[in-house]
């Protein structure tokens, strides 16, 4: 069956009643069985006065036989009809209901400072339907750059489509703006390599011609079309090495699905690309800081096993390359050793 989270408006999936922790959130949830017998009256609550007898006082008059009365209003700030999944009544939650306006505007705390109470909401592009695709996506990657800390924190992650998509979208238009600036760039400097080529043979200057038309031409328009590809899978293999760390870690206690959340939102800051010159080295660093901390917050695992799980792969690449060059630097002393000890006898 379908159950509903009261604080933070989620959905999932139960089979059975009764107190059970939202997979969202991790609140603690009631959800009672509609269909559970309810207990019996007290004694003498209902029961007919005798013969004779004054009726108790309080005691309103009985419906006339064949019409039923009205049934009592829902309760206040319910999610839904009795029966479902709101707070009070048949099957609710018992939980209050959240405040109202609790969307990603300021935080109720003041700026800087958490609410007192803040549901897990959609991201801005998961409503790109009814918010507009430029307005949804720049909200989001607004957020996302300079806010990571509470977005990643109220973020829904069972909509983890959303994000991908939010990440390939970033990247593909970065670099196909890079590319741009590429091409240019590079016919300039087939121009300057053109004046320096005339003094080569004719057979070397047509090869030197090739090869830097094809740097400046194909190769940068297959980057370009390539580029939502590249962005797919470059998400989700980061996604799956970071989320295996984060196991090994412990950390990783909300499932896959927050961490491509957070690998795809963070994959936005790639649209810094865009900027010629230093733009790919400002994305590649900011995006590394919006990743530890959008990890540390859609798994609630903390800033500390978020970091190590995505700076574990480049420190194991250090280490392998030190000892590679220490295993090589020693072959090479042990070899001049050798020699020297040959040259002496």
């Amino acid at each position: 069956m379908l159950a509903r989270c009261a604080r933070c408006q989620g959905t999932f999936t139960t089979d059975r009643f009764g107190r059970q922790f939202c997979p969202h959130c991790g609140s603690e949830l009631d959800l009672a069985d509609p269909n559970a017998p309810r207990p019996p009256p007290a004694p003498g609550a209902g029961a007919p006065p005798a013969p004779g007898e004054p009726p108790p006082p309080g005691a309103g008059a009985q419906p006339p036989p064949g019409e039923l009365p009205p049934p009592p209003p829902p309760p206040p700030g319910g999610y839904g009809p009795p029966g479902g999944f709101g707070y009070g009544g048949p099957g609710g939650t018992g939980f209050p209901p959240p405040p109202p306006g609790g969307g990603w505007g300021p935080p109720p705390g003041g700026p800087g400072g958490p609410g007192p109470f803040e549901p897990e909401l959609p991201a801005p592009f998961a409503e790109r339907q009814t918010r507009g695709l430029f307005s949804a996506f720049f909200e989001t990657w607004k957020l996302a750059a300079t806010d990571p800390q509470r977005f990643f924190r109220r973020v829904r992650i069972d909509q983890s489509g959303s994000a991908v998509l939010f990440g390939v979208i970033a990247y593909s238009f970065g670099n196909a703006v890079q590319g741009v600036y590429s091409y240019v760039t590079g016919q300039q400097t087939l121009v300057a390599a053109e004046r320096a080529m005339h003094d080569l043979p004719p057979e070397a200057a047509e090869m030197a011609r090739k090869v830097l038309g094809m740097f400046a031409g194909p190769a940068v328009l297959a980057s370009v079309v390539l580029s939502p590809v590249m962005a797919l899978i470059g998400i989700y293999l980061s996604a799956a090495i970071v989320h295996l760390l984060l196991m090994l870690f412990k950390g990783a206690a909300r499932g896959f699905d927050a961490t491509l959340t957070a690998v795809g939102y963070a994959y936005g800051l790639y649209l810094l690309l865009a900027v010629p010159g230093c733009g790919s080295l400002i994305a590649a660093v900011w995006y590394l800081v919006v990743l530890v901390i959008g990890l540390g917050q859609t798994q609630r695992c903390g800033p500390g096993k978020s970091a190590a799980a995505v700076f574990a792969p480049a420190i194991l690449l250090c280490v392998c390359c030190c000892a590679a060059f220490g295993l090589g630097f020693g072959a090479v002393l042990r070899d001049a050793a050798h020699k020297t000890q040959q040259v002496n006898l």
